[in-house]
């Protein structure tokens, strides 16, 4: 499998090896800046994460990229089984995530399919870190050739049963 730089803003630069973020460059220190905020060097997801104080334990789901506005859905507990069954604390929200930060304690799995399942596909982002923007992921399979707006449900998983990692950290 070949590997690729793909560039994601003129002053940050992401390793890809087969599709999967192997290494991450940190961005140029820029101007402090409010979270969302247009124009700067910042990335939005960072900034966004930055703010949140250390307490908060949450996940946080957004429609659009980068973590831009007020997040869509959050959950702080263990699991969430299907984003659209009005159960758990994300509701209605199943096949609608385009970037989302881990601000939690704990690996998080994430699945295009409901309950878990092993019949679509799956990744996982390590507590502290966040991912601008799904549809930069996938392998070209079905439903795996684009990430965005296809997740229906989380859960914490031990790291060592993740069989690929997606996300930047944020410090």
């Amino acid at each position: 499998m070949g590997t690729r730089l793909v560039l994601t803003s003129a002053a940050t630069g992401v390793l890809m090896v087969g599709g999967v973020s192997a290494a991450a460059l940190t961005p140029e220190a820029g101007p402090a800046v409010k979270a969302g905020a247009e124009g700067t060097r910042e990335n939005d997801c960072r900034a966004t994460a930055n703010s949140l104080p250390s307490s908060d334990k949450h996940i946080y789901l957004y429609t659009a990229s980068k973590c831009k506005g007020a997040n869509d859905a959050k959950d702080d507990s263990a699991a969430d089984s299907d984003y659209g069954d009005g159960e758990g604390q994300i509701k209605d929200f199943d096949n609608k995530a385009g970037s989302l930060i881990n601000h939690s304690d704990a690996t998080v799995e994430f699945y295009t399919r409901t309950k878990y399942s092993d019949d679509g596909d799956r990744f996982c982002v390590r507590p502290g870190h966040y991912v601008t923007k799904l549809y930069m992921y996938g392998d070209g399979k079905a439903e795996a050739g684009n990430w965005s707006n296809s997740i229906s449900s989380h859960r914490r998983v031990d790291p060592d049963k993740c069989k690929r990692f997606f996300g930047w950290r944020v410090k």
